[in-house]
C-alpha cells in the first residue's frame, strides 16, 4: 500500500506540474505601445496595431501608454516587448537603458539610426516611415518619363543618404543634381542653383530644409522654375508637390502589429531586422499638373503600377 500510495502522489503531483507547464507556456505575452503624443496618427497607429493583435485572441495583452492617459512604469510592470510609436517615444524609451526588445513605428530611417546607435536590431528594430529611395525613384519614372534630371536638396540629417542617393539614381538611369546645405540662410540660393540643372525635385526629410517656415517659399521658387516637386507626405502634395508617395498611420500600424504577429509565433522575443513600409498610398495634385502642363494621368492607376514594382522587389 505505501508504494502504490506514493505512485498515485508522484503521478499527481506530475499531473499538476504538467498542467502548469502548459498555463504558463500559453500565458499571453506582455505589450506596451508607447505613444509619442495623443494626436491622431499616433492613436491611428497604435488602435492598427492593437485590433491586428486581438485577432489572435490570447496571445497577447497590449497596454497603451501615452502623455496624457497612462504613464508607463517600467521599472514595476513587466513587458516581453516594448513598441514605440514616434521619435519621442522611441527616445524615451531607449533612454531608459531596458533589455526588453523595442519595436519603434512611423519613424524616419535617419531617426531610428541615431537613436539605435549600434545596437542589436533584434533587441531595438524598427518598421520606417520613409519610403526606400528605389520606390521614390520609380514614382518619378512613372509620373514624370520625360524628366531625367533629379534635384536634391540636403540638410544636416539627409547628408548622410547621399551615397544611396547616387546608388538609387544611377541604378533607374537618372543625372542627380544635388546640393548640401548647413544653414538657414543657405536654402534658397542652393535651391535656385539645384532647380537650373534638374526638371524634378525630390523632397526628402530633413527639418532644416522642409519645414513650416520653408514649404511655401520652397514650392514657390520651384513653380517659377517650372520644376515639379516630389514629396513625402500627403500634407506636401496639399501644400502644392505634385506628386508623393508615403505611408499613412493605418498602414505603419498594420505592419507594425504583423511584425508583431511574427515575433509572438517565435519560440523567443527576437526581433527582424529594420524594414521599410510596405504599405504605401500615392497622391498627386492635379491644378500643380494642370499649372505645369503636365499629363501625370490616373492616381489609382499610378499607385497600381506602383505597387506591382514594389511586389517584384
Amino acid at each position: 500500500m505505501p508504494k502504490a500510495r506514493s505512485r498515485l502522489l508522484f503521478a499527481f503531483f506530475l499531473t499538476l506540474a504538467l498542467a502548469w507547464t502548459g498555463v504558463v507556456a500559453a500565458a499571453p505575452a506582455n505589450i506596451a505601445l508607447v505613444l509619442s503624443d495623443d494626436s491622431a496618427p499616433y492613436q491611428e497607429t497604435a488602435n492598427n496595431i492593437r485590433a491586428l493583435v486581438d485577432q489572435s485572441p490570447g496571445r497577447a495583452v497590449v497596454s497603451v501608454y501615452s502623455p496624457a492617459g497612462k504613464k508607463p512604469d517600467f521599472g514595476r510592470e513587466h513587458h516581453d516587448l516594448i513598441v514605440a510609436v514616434g521619435v519621442r517615444a522611441a527616445q524615451e524609451v531607449m533612454a531608459m537603458n531596458l533589455t526588453t526588445p523595442v519595436l519603434a513605428t512611423l519613424i524616419p530611417r535617419q531617426a531610428f539610426e541615431k537613436i539605435a546607435r549600434q545596437r542589436d536590431y533584434r533587441q531595438f528594430s524598427a518598421v520606417y516611415l520613409d519610403q526606400p529611395l528605389a520606390r521614390q525613384m520609380e514614382l518619378i519614372h512613372l509620373a514624370l518619363p520625360e524628366r531625367t534630371r533629379i534635384g536634391v536638396v540636403l540638410g544636416p540629417e539627409s547628408q548622410d543618404t547621399l551615397k544611396a542617393l547616387q546608388s538609387a539614381a544611377k541604378e533607374a538611369r537618372f543625372a542627380l543634381v544635388v546640393e548640401k546645405i548647413g544653414a538657414d540662410e543657405e536654402l534658397l540660393p542652393a535651391l535656385q542653383r539645384v532647380l537650373a540643372e534638374s526638371d524634378v525635385l525630390l523632397a526628402l526629410p530633413d527639418p532644416l530644409v522642409f519645414n513650416r517656415g520653408t514649404v511655401q517659399s520652397l514650392l514657390l521658387t520651384t513653380y517659377r522654375y517650372q520644376d515639379p516637386v516630389i514629396g513625402f507626405s500627403q500634407a506636401y502634395v496639399k501644400a502644392g508637390a505634385l506628386a508623393a508617395v508615403y505611408t499613412t498611420p493605418e498602414q505603419a500600424g498594420r505592419q507594425a502589429g504583423e511584425v508583431l504577429l511574427r515575433v509572438l509565433a517565435g519560440k523567443a522575443w527576437v526581433l527582424p531586422p529594420p524594414e521599410y513600409p510596405k504599405y504605401f498610398s500615392v497622391s498627386l495634385n492635379y491644378q500643380v499638373a494642370r499649372s505645369l502642363a503636365i499629363n501625370v494621368g490616373d492616381e489609382t492607376a499610378l499607385f497600381q503600377k506602383l505597387k506591382r514594382t514594389a511586389d517584384q522587389e
